[in-house]
């Protein structure tokens, strides 16, 4: 499937952002770094594991939260879990997820973004178990008390894309996202896919512009994008793919009167319930990534004896790990015959009639390039 070098995936593989983890209920419940308590077990684990889930940052309404939901349940089924808040100073992020080891976590749950660090620990800890999730590895470049979880997000994001197109008065669409990497660039594939394939099957020339914002928690920098976006490219619907950042892209589109799209939660129920409910009446649907949903799953099988390690495990439609909210505001706002071919589209993606295209089909960045200008 990936033609990509190991070269160009490590100089693109930049941030992403959550993670998770389980064992016997501990005597006193774990916190945040912030104080703040987990869940209180209610049942004994299946398992020793004691659980790390090393994140950025919380409260982001979309990728991290739905992690720290999946790391709730643990909790509540009784394993030892810890959410780490790490915060942005990359120098830091060893010594704190050493200090987790150090306190006793044997199985530590983390993004893309840590990586690196994660890697170079499981050569030093041995004993110790690394998920990481949100990438994709090559056996030969994981250890053998690694394993990663990869979802197919160019599969959710195609379905939303096609929905973007046919929502599009103007004829441009956006996808604005946080930082630049691979799994990203995944995302923005997915997305130009559908809207190609919603021209194709119209005879319509819906545009797709998108700009990086170059951070996961700049949302006036977000806003500001978007802004221009729309006055200058007539864009009238916009897909954030930015965690925190997401917020000014929905500030944007409140101020304009355009349509948004949530990413990785149900970002519509995030803010109607939130002290900004009016967020949540642009926001036509979200592209679910069912982060925490996977850890407990992925937590599961480990307990069961399946063999996880020194793999990649891709989750996607066929296994409802990516998918989009269709929910009753979904419903009363995009037309019928465009909610029934999205729902034929991830029924034909799911058994396997119909492939998205993926940014780990192109041979190089070049590839990738032409393919997005086809919608340019």
């Amino acid at each position: 499937m990936k033609k990509l070098s190991k070269f160009i995936l490590a100089m693109l593989l930049g941030v992403s952002l959550a993670a998770c983890g389980g064992s016997k209920p501990a005597e006193e419940p774990a916190t945040t770094d912030d104080g703040k308590e987990t869940t209180e077990p209610t049942t004994e684990a299946a398992s020793d594991l004691k659980i790390a889930y090393i994140v950025g940052h919380l409260g982001d309404k979309s990728f991290a939260d739905s992690g720290q939901r999946g790391i709730e349940t643990l909790t509540g089924e009784g394993y030892d879990c810890k959410t780490i808040e790490v915060g942005d100073d990359a120098s830091k992020y060893k010594d704190q997820i050493n200090d987790a080891i150090d306190a006793g976590y044997n199985l530590i749950l983390a993004s893309s973004t840590y990586f690196d660090v994660c890697h170079e620990l499981s050569e030093e800890y041995p004993e110790v178990k690394f998920i990481i999730f949100d990438d994709s590895k090559s056996p030969e470049e994981l250890n053998d008390n690694e394993a990663v979880i990869f979802y197919a997000q160019n599969e959710g994001s195609y379905l939303v894309g096609y929905m973007a197109a046919a929502m599009s008065k103007n004829g441009t669409v956006a996808v604005n996202y946080g930082m630049a990497n691979p799994v990203i660039f995944d995302f923005v594939t997915g997305y130009v896919n559908g809207v190609l394939d919603y021209n194709a099957e119209n005879g319509t020339d819906v545009k797709v512009v998108s700009a990086a914002v170059g951070s996961w928690s700049d949302p006036a920098t977000m806003k500001t994008i978007c802004l221009d976006q729309f006055r200058n490219n007539n864009a009238d619907v916009f897909y954030q793919v930015a965690g925190g950042s997401g917020d000014g892209l929905f500030e944007a589109c409140v101020e304009n009167g355009s349509w948004a799209i949530g990413v990785d939660s149900d970002q519509y129920q995030a803010y109607k319930d939130s002290e900004n409910p009016e967020k949540a009446d642009v926001i036509l649907t979200s592209m679910l990534k069912e982060v925490g949903n996977s850890f407990v799953s992925f937590i599961h099988s480990i307990d069961k004896g399946e063999d996880v390690w020194k793999k990649t495990t891709t989750l996607g439609l066929a296994q409802d790990s990516v998918g989009y909210v269709n929910n009753d505001y979904f419903k009363a706002n995009v037309p019928t015959e465009v909610q029934d071919a999205m729902a034929q589209a991830a029924a034909d993606i799911k058994a396997g009639k119909k492939d998205v295209k993926s940014y780990f089909d192109f041979a190089d960045d070049n590839e990738f390039n032409d393919y997005l200008a086809q919608a340019q």
